[in-house]
């Protein structure tokens, strides 16, 4: 994940800040930790095109304690319906909409492309299919205007965010397409890229030529939030200062 998500976190919510707290699914644990997890990957010129196609685009509409832009921004934007608690608008433009995709698929490019597993995360390297990070890069690259059979929900919680969170990408493997989710603070990019994602994603996608949407919701009624939630209370095992801190708090 870009270091400025995590500056954003730390810097941007001193209260918060000091006590980030690590939690792995893979190892069942929770923990205090100052620790980024991060390699060289990009060359400069590939860094600049990430920073500048992406990151540049994204990381400032994203929720900070002085206000999250984009929640602010998506009222104004084209409606295309309404489903219960979530409503789903067109991009503003062309550029935004393209910025966002870009920055959701230079995220999942990172992901497959090495092994992360030192960071109490599954084996990671090529967990994405082959066919799908062959058009990830021609498209990072600007071989492309658009990855193929990709599509883009990124959801903007319409909520005080007090808790600010970053979600490491996870990858779940579907008949024809992979699903590849990550959140960062405000925000939940949900990525679907495969040749059979199915009549309905198709049909939804159709009226968009971007392949991407906006989705107003809360983010903590979403079905995510709530299985983190029951892992936190059931199966995180706290380690280190935040272990002593529920035995302090127990006693």
């Amino acid at each position: 994940m870009p270091k400025a998500v995590y500056r954003s976190i730390s810097k941007g919510f001193p209260e918060s800040g000091e006590n980030i707290v690590w939690i792995s699914g893979h190892e069942k644990s929770a923990a205090y930790t100052s620790k980024q997890a991060k390699k060289h990957l990009l060359c400069a010129n590939c860094e600049t095109a990430f920073s500048q196609n992406g990151e540049d685009k994204v990381l400032p509409l994203m929720a900070k304690p002085n206000g999250f832009k984009l929640a602010t921004k998506i009222k104004k934007f084209k409606k295309l319906s309404g489903v219960k608690d979530e409503v789903w608008y067109f991009p503003s433009n062309d550029d935004s909409a393209l910025g966002f995709l870009y920055f959701a698929v230079s995220i999942a490019w990172r992901l497959s492309c090495t092994d992360w597993s030192n960071y109490g995360m599954p084996e990671t390297k090529n967990s994405i299919r082959d066919e799908n990070m062959l058009s990830f890069s021609k498209f990072l690259l600007g071989n492309t205007e658009l990855p193929s059979n990709t599509f883009l929900a990124v959801y903007v919680d319409n909520q005080k965010v007090d808790t600010p969170s970053m979600g490491f990408p996870t990858v779940k493997n579907h008949t024809g397409y992979q699903h590849i989710v990550f959140n960062i603070p405000g925000l939940k990019f949900s990525l679907l890229a495969g040749n059979d994602p199915g009549a309905g994603i198709r049909e939804t996608f159709s009226h968009n030529k971007t392949n991407v949407y906006f989705i107003s919701r809360s983010l903590k009624t979403h079905p995510d939030y709530h299985f983190s939630a029951d892992f936190l209370k059931t199966k995180a095992v706290a380690k280190g200062r935040l272990a002593k801190e529920f035995s302090a708090k127990n006693v």
